[in-house]
């Protein structure tokens, strides 16, 4: 199971390679233009979206999800990058908020303010430190929990455009 959604995960991050190479913040995107209605995003997926088969559906619009996104004040080209944002949050625990928030805030102020991408590894922009090795000293987490962890943030600079490559 732990080994499934580390390949999600990662496939994940790929998946939102094209937004993140454009410098499309989709975390900024919903929060300028969704969550007024909807609310965070992740609290949104969580609460509304499940992950069957592979595929993100919605409570209310079921399968036909995606054409109703595309429908809905969302721009074409955020359709697929927005569904795999929030398929990627439906299908995770929000360990990052209850571990991290009170201290970091978002996962996606803390990715966009302190962290970026060094020969392929996460680092934190000011130490330069990879942040697979700064979280065994810091944060509290479980040994176990710090893999997920950094994909989960490696995800998340690549959605709001940061260097996630």
């Amino acid at each position: 199971m732990a080994r499934t959604r580390a390949i999600f995960l990662l496939l994940s991050t790929l998946a939102l390679a094209p937004a993140a190479s454009a410098g499309r913040d989709l975390h900024d995107y919903w929060d300028t233009r969704c969550k007024d209605c909807h609310g965070d995003a992740g609290a949104f997926a969580r609460r509304s979206l499940r992950v069957e088969h592979g595929r993100l559906l919605g409570t209310h619009h079921g399968a036909t999800l995606e054409q109703f996104l595309h429908n809905h004040y969302l721009a074409d080209e955020l359709v697929e990058p927005v569904m795999t944002m929030l398929q990627a949050q439906a299908s995770a625990s929000p360990v990052f908020k209850e571990k991290c928030g009170d201290c970091h805030g978002s996962a996606s102020a803390f990715a966009r303010k302190s962290l970026t991408r060094k020969d392929g590894r996460l680092v934190g922009q000011a130490s330069q430190r990879p942040v697979q090795d700064y979280l065994r000293r810091h944060g509290g987490l479980a040994p176990a929990e710090i893999a997920p962890m950094v994909q989960t943030l490696e995800r998340v600079l690549g959605e709001v455009g940061g260097n996630g490559r």
